[in-house]
């Protein structure tokens, strides 16, 4: 079904907090598919030992939390791929929002930490 989404971003390094997209998706169950632009399309998959998160571009990543232990990141560009480890912290689905808490690391030395949210709405009906 559509959906409105809104991705919302909290970079726990910085403290800062950003809107990262606002969007009509598509929500099939525990998979969510939106557009970021012409040229991007993001999909995120809550299964039930790992969440998925996965941007296809130019530059395509594929971010694995798993619910228990660490999961992997990799970015795939034309200079390779680079694979990181992740660790999931915190996250939540209902109805209306999904978040996750992760963070990617290089050894064990974070070098992403954030909070993703995803508020999920009716699309509202045209006029």
């Amino acid at each position: 079904m559509k959906v409105n989404v809104r991705l919302r971003q909290t970079d726990r390094f910085s403290g800062t907090e950003q809107i990262l997209i606002e969007t009509q998706g598509l929500l099939n169950g525990s998979r969510l598919l939106y557009p970021e632009d012409r040229h991007a399309v993001q999909s995120v998959i809550f299964g039930e030992e790992e969440i998925i998160l996965e941007r296809k571009a130019d530059v395509i990543s594929r971010t694995v939390l798993r619910k228990r232990g660490r999961g992997k990141s990799f970015i795939d560009s034309e200079y390779g791929r680079l694979e990181l480890e992740t660790e999931l912290s915190r996250y939540e689905k209902n109805d209306t929002v999904w978040l996750v808490e992760y963070r990617v690391l290089s050894g064990d030395d974070p070098v992403l930490d954030q909070i993703l949210i995803w508020e999920i709405g009716p699309v509202p009906e045209s006029l």
